[in-house]
């Protein structure tokens, strides 16, 4: 079998949602430009919130209601007169930190788990619990948890590193499974070294790729579940702007021809879920490069 025909793998691991010669034609479309680009997106989007906007994104002006873009207002405005241009890098603001907190602390609970629940019954436990997880739909998980919370940006974070958790729970375990039966965990246990030594030194270490893979692309869902949590009006309460709230503001306004309110945010919110996803198919050839120069 010719080396495209093979699954996509790192450290000799599958990566989810790709394989096969689907798999190596999106790796061999990786364009190094378009990832540069898309990493310059995602770090100058919300370092544009730290210049002086044009208009207050918290300031409605009854005079200025639904004005379609134009010099003053970039973005136009929305039904109540807010600026959608300061808005919506005002959103970024708020969007990434939460989506990028929610990844790192559902980083932080599942490879944990996925290490150690290999065996045993404790480990059988945390799978039965993952699989029951998996048989919810993501969206009613993450609305049930914020309103057993309260809401607010603290409990959004939470309910989406509930539903992220999961991801990398499944994929550490599957890691730890396959590498503990290699040569060097097998020497590291013979040599006395402590089961999280052995885990984090000689496991862990050899996964991390998939690891840091998943992680880029659970910041693109949980950005997608904070939108359609905002949409929904169970996330971040207003005035506090978030594209997903935006863009449920700006439907009413669609029936009138007034488009702009809600594509702007949708706009930015598939840039950044798209470049998200480029940078972590760049990652992903970078580590193979490496791992093929060994």
């Amino acid at each position: 079998m010719s080396i495209q025909a093979r699954p996509r793998t790192i450290t000799g691991l599958p990566v989810p949602g790709t394989g096969g010669k689907r798999g190596a034609r999106i790796r061999n479309r990786t364009n190094p430009t378009l990832t540069v680009i898309a990493g310059l997106f995602l770090i100058g989007l919300p370092l544009a919130a730290l210049l002086p906007f044009p208009h207050d994104p918290l300031q409605p002006d009854a005079a200025s209601t639904a004005i379609a873009p134009n010099s003053d207002h970039w973005f136009g405005t929305d039904g109540i007169g807010m600026d959608v241009f300061s808005r919506t890098i005002e959103a970024a603001q708020i969007d990434l930190p939460i989506a990028l907190a929610a990844t790192v602390l559902s980083l932080l609970v599942g490879v944990p788990l996925g290490l150690f629940a290999t065996s045993g019954r404790i480990g059988d436990a945390v799978m039965r619990v993952i699989d029951a997880f998996a048989a919810l739909p993501i969206i009613v998980i993450a609305i049930v948890a914020i309103q057993l919370m309260g809401g607010g940006a603290t409990d959004v974070i939470l309910a989406i590193a509930i539903v992220g958790a999961p991801r990398f729970v499944r994929l550490t375990r599957a890691a730890a499974i396959s590498l503990r039966s290699a040569r060097y965990v097998e020497a590291a246990i013979a040599t006395g070294c402590s089961p999280v030594r052995v885990a984090f030194n000689h496991i862990f270490r050899n996964a991390y790729g998939v690891v840091l893979v998943q992680a880029t692309l659970t910041a693109a869902n949980a950005l997608g579940t904070i939108a359609a949590l905002n949409f929904l009006g169970v996330g971040l309460r207003p005035p506090q702007p978030s594209w997903g709230g935006m863009i449920n503001d700006g439907a009413s306004m669609l029936v009138r021809g007034e488009w702009w309110a809600a594509a702007f945010p949708a706009l930015a919110m598939l840039l950044v879920i798209g470049s998200l996803n480029i940078l972590a198919g760049a990652i992903e050839n970078k580590i193979e490069r490496v791992e093929r120069a060994r």
